[in-house]
């Protein structure tokens, strides 16, 4: 998490002083909802009381158990955001009621309205969706603040997104992107995990213990080799002692499958936006897993040059996002900036077509196609197919592909038309779709006043403002160790400040009661709780009263 001062974004650290926080959400033994780095710990020791990995299912109805509670993706997603939102209050002093959240940007339509739903049951109002490529392309453009077009390589733990973007007297235009948005860091992990298995066939993993433990040997491996020419790994499971050795040479041999993907989209990024590999003045890696060396290496090879990683690729991301915060409050230190980004995914309509003497439906008719800049309107003419035709159904699809089956079906509604013969009624249906992500669907038949409109905000896999307000109460309801409660935590940091400010007795006695406070914390007990808490905003209120 990032915020914008002085003329540049800053990162906020948590009370550890820990920039980075895990998307891992688990259970403590006491059963209290823990999130950040403390669950990834449990990760092995506790796989069936800890989730990672669901930023892959926003927008699905997958359900992830922890003991006795159920949620989907943007429920734990939500809880991350929480922390996030409750260490920056720790940090800046002040509560935080709205924010802009980075997405992959090849997330669809009904992912990106789970990222905003999550941000919701965080209790923030979403200024604006960025694509992940576009807040790293700002951090880079802004630091450098030159005309240039680089291309942005981001591999995440769940995701990879590529962006080309061209900058130039202040104005960073995002010309095209691409991705896969079920490729990443943890692919990699898989395909080293398969590979071992393959090495002792008659070992299978006899429970989640077993395959957390080959998990982790399996990401152990993949980050020595981020380090050091050689890794090996070993576990004691099954009545037996297993050992591996691995090299970068191996791991290309093996990853191949997964480097291939990754190729992929890097032509799709480049031929949409009209760009030579000789065009790019450089290569920007952003995400943790392009650490990797066999990552690396395809890059220099894909684009004859070795790429560029000065700014933390961990980082990145989350500093460009403060740049767009800035943006969206005006701050005056970016008044020269303008940044444009462009639509990931084409938008349509299912059309017919004929076939002799016969009409076939299902077919795709894009109105607005990926890479347009957005904000964008555009529209298409469609006519009646059948004599005396009165209605038409205008079905609302997201996707790529010829047939509207392999697509993504986001909303469809009736238009009732005069009754005339086939051909003679056309209407035009117009997309817009806004920074917002919002895309309002209007249909004017020819001849006539009026337009039928529709604007989908709720996709299919969404929840209702029904559903957001039920889960919004079961997520207030959780059990939540009182040492991680935002009102806890403000309280103790105001602590510490006056400790600082003060010497003496004063520090003394905030000391004391700040122990005592930790102390009952720690005990989970409501009213040892309530006392302690009661004793040192009183200290501390009458060591402001001597301030003043």
């Amino acid at each position: 998490v990032a915020w914008f001062t002085d003329g540049r974004a800053t990162l906020i650290a948590d009370g550890d002083t820990r920039v980075l926080t895990p998307s891992v959400v688990g259970l403590d033994d006491e059963g209290h909802i823990i999130v950040g780095a403390a669950a990834k710990a449990r990760l092995v020791s506790h796989p069936t009381l800890t989730h990672a990995s669901f930023k892959r299912y926003m927008g699905t109805d997958k359900i992830f158990i922890l003991g006795e509670h159920r949620f989907r993706a943007e429920e734990l997603s939500a809880l991350v955001l929480r922390k996030l939102k409750a260490d920056a209050e720790v940090a800046l002093g002040v509560t935080i009621a709205r924010a802009v959240i980075t997405v992959p940007a090849w997330f669809n339509d009904i992912q990106r309205k789970a990222v905003k739903t999550a941000g919701h049951l965080a209790g923030l109002e979403v200024e604006r969706l960025v694509n992940e490529p576009t807040a790293a392309s700002l951090a880079y453009g802004l630091a450098e603040n030159r005309e240039q077009k680089f291309l942005v390589f981001d591999l995440g733990g769940g995701t990879f997104d590529v962006s080309i973007v061209d900058m130039f007297e202040g104005v960073i235009e995002v010309r095209a992107s691409s991705g896969d948005a079920r490729l990443g860091g943890d692919d990699f992990t898989d395909i080293i995990r398969q590979w071992m298995l393959s090495r002792y066939p008659d070992f299978r993993p006899a429970d989640a213990f077993e395959e957390a433990q080959l998990t982790e040997q399996a990401e152990h491996l993949k980050h020595q080799l981020t380090q050091q020419p050689l890794a090996t790994a070993t576990l004691h499971a099954g009545g037996q002692e297993m050992t591996w050795r691995l090299d970068n040479d191996l791991l290309t041999d093996i990853c191949q499958p997964l480097l291939a993907r990754l190729k992929q989209p890097v032509i799709q990024a480049l031929r949409d936006a009209r760009f030579d590999i000789s065009d790019l003045d450089d290569i920007i890696l952003v995400g943790g897993a392009t650490r990797m060396p066999v990552v690396r290496q395809l890059a220099a090879r894909m684009f004859g040059r070795f790429p560029r990683a000065e700014l933390n690729p961990d980082e990145v991301v989350a500093l460009g996002a403060g740049i767009q915060a800035g943006l969206a409050s005006l701050d005056a230190a970016l008044d020269d900036i303008v940044l444009t980004d462009v639509m990931p995914y084409s938008l349509g309509i299912e059309t017919a077509r004929r076939h002799g003497e016969r009409f076939e439906s299902g077919y795709f008719l894009p109105i607005i196609e990926r890479n347009s800049f957005v904000p964008v309107s555009m529209f298409r003419s469609i006519a009646t197919v059948y004599d005396n035709q009165r209605q038409l159904e205008i079905a609302v699809f997201q996707g790529e592909a010829r047939r509207v089956a392999e697509n993504i079906l986001l909303d469809k509604f009736t238009l009732d038309i005069p009754p005339r013969p086939a051909g003679e009624v056309t209407v035009e249906v117009r997309f817009t779709y806004t920074l917002d992500g919002i895309l309002e669907v209007e249909c004017k038949i020819d001849g006539q006043e009026g337009v039928a409109s529709l604007v989908i905000e709720r996709a299919p896999g969404s929840l209702s403002p029904e559903e957001i307000q039920q889960r919004l109460a079961q997520l207030n309801a959780l059990k939540i160790h009182p040492r991680d409660r935002t009102e806890n935590r403000q309280l103790l940091a105001l602590a510490s400040q006056r400790y600082e400010q003060t010497l003496g007795e004063r520090r003394h006695l905030i000391d004391h009661y700040s122990a005592q406070f930790e102390q009952a914390l720690e005990s989970q007990d409501l009213r040892t709780i309530a006392e302690a808490r009661q004793s040192l905003e009183q200290i501390l209120a009458q060591f402001d009263d001597g301030l003043r």
